[in-house]
Parts: structure tokens; C-alpha cells; sequence
């Protein structure tokens, strides 16, 4: 990016998480880059034809902008979502509680944890707001806070990185015409290992796994209803692995 060009933020809204009007798009959150119905698209070179006559100490890199979404949907790009942990997180306060859980790393992520956490619930609004503690719960029993961790054999579809994000998953979180009504995350097969990504593409898939929760179940479903389907051990409630998850909950609510 130009030295002498800044990123320049959507002016925050008042409303966040409001449903938008036809035609008129507002910023989807004040951390956001774009307004509604745009994304932050990444620097790229002026493609200036062999045969122009334009000099080539002019043909320099054109500054990142916000383009338009054909679908006219909230949707957000890698490079926004490193944007917002680095200029957002380190200043947040609050859950996940600092206990590494006994695992090396138990602790170094919390920051992600907590900022996604709380960008998701304010963009969905959900009734119960989504707990960062549980996050971290989830996410210690899925990875035990290995950002490469990947089951083995290394199937096309095999679950990645720290919330054990599958390719059939990412696909769903990208596409602007699939299960998700809007708030749309968009990373490739080869981003899900990385921690930001990661942990912003499976909060949000918690989301929608809660929803389907619900559907199951047929009746408002809880946080942990979510985590169970997530883990897909919605008909085995008493598993080992939900076992291991309420374990580590318990234990980071205590005092």
C-alpha cells in the first residue's frame, strides 16, 4: 500500500447488527472497514496494457478500496479480519479467563477469542450471548491449542487448525447463496490453519450450528446444544469428549 494512502474506516454505526434497506448500505459494524454490501479488497498491481505509453515508474500498486458485493451481503475477507485483530484486540478486556487449561499455548490466544467473540455477538444478537470462556473450552478440546492440528490421513474435507474448521465447512462460510442468510466469511483451503481466520470462521459456524441445534431439537437450544453439534455428538450428549468439554468450562468459570 502506498505510504502516503491510509485504510479508511466505515464510520460507526449506532445500530449494530440492524436490519439494512433495500438500496442503502451502512457500515455492518464499527470495526468494519466497508459499508454493508462492500468488502476491503487487497492492493494489487494496475494492469496497464503492454502497449501503453505510459511510463513504467507510473504504473504503481493501486491502494486497497472497498468493492461492491454482488450479492449485496455482509461479507468479510482475510485482510479486513487481520485488520480488526490488529487494530482492535490488544485493547479489549474481559473473558476468556487466563488459565492455560494445562496445555502450552493455553493462553495465547485469548485476545482472538475474546475480540471474535464479541464481533459476533454484536453482529447476531443472539439472546444468551455467546460466552468467550466457552470458546476457549471448545476450542482446547478440539485442538488442544495447536494451530496446525488436523486429524490423521489428511483427507480433502479433514477438520483444520484450532477450532477443527473442515474444507465442506469453509465452503458453507463462503458461499453468498448457501445456508447462511448473510454475514458471510470468505478464507481458502490454505488460511484455515491460521489462527485469526480460524478462530473468526468457527465462532461464526458456532452460530450457525446453533441454529441447527434448535431445528433438531425443536425448542431454543443452549451453548452447549451448540458445541455438541458442533462436534457432531448431538445423539451422544454424554460423550467422552463433551465430558472433557464441560470439564474444562467448569473450570474456567471458577473462581
Amino acid at each position: 500500500m502506498s505510504k502516503s494512502r491510509k485504510l479508511k474506516k466505515a464510520k460507526p454505526s449506532k445500530r449494530v447488527g440492524s436490519k439494512k434497506k433495500k438500496g442503502k448500505f451502512g457500515p455492518p459494524h464499527p470495526w468494519r472497514l466497508c459499508p454493508l454490501g462492500k468488502h476491503w479488497v487487497r492492493i494489487h498491481p494496475l494492469r496497464i496494457p503492454p502497449s501503453s505509453k505510459v511510463p513504467k515508474e507510473r504504473t504503481t500498486d493501486r491502494d486497497g478500496h472497498c468493492s461492491e458485493n454482488p450479492s449485496h451481503k455482509d461479507s468479510i475477507y482475510p485482510i479486513e479480519l487481520a485488520a480488526i485483530a490488529e487494530r482492535r484486540f490488544s485493547r479489549l478486556a474481559g473473558l476468556p479467563k487466563a488459565d492455560d487449561l494445562g496445555y502450552q499455548n493455553g493462553n495465547k490466544y485469548d485476545d482472538l477469542i475474546r475480540g471474535w467473540t464479541r464481533y459476533w455477538n454484536e453482529i447476531l444478537s443472539p439472546q444468551e450471548p455467546l460466552d468467550p470462556d466457552l470458546v476457549k473450552a471448545l476450542i482446547a478440546t478440539e485442538s488442544r491449542f495447536k494451530p496446525e492440528a488436523k486429524p490423521p490421513g489428511g483427507s480433502s474435507n479433514a477438520a483444520r487448525g484450532l477450532m477443527q474448521i473442515t474444507n465442506k465447512t469453509r465452503k458453507i462460510l463462503s458461499d453468498d447463496d448457501g445456508e447462511l442468510s448473510d454475514h458471510i466469511i470468505n478464507i481458502q483451503r490454505n488460511e484455515v490453519t491460521d489462527p485469526n481466520l480460524n478462530i473468526a470462521a468457527g465462532i461464526r459456524w458456532l452460530f450457525r450450528k446453533k441454529q441447527i441445534a434448535e431445528s433438531k431439537i425443536g425448542k431454543k437450544a443452549t451453548w452447549r446444544d451448540a458445541v455438541a453439534e458442533f462436534k457432531d455428538y448431538d445423539g451422544d450428549p454424554g460423550s467422552s469428549q463433551m465430558e472433557k468439554f464441560d470439564n474444562l468450562y467448569k473450570r474456567l468459570k471458577s473462581k
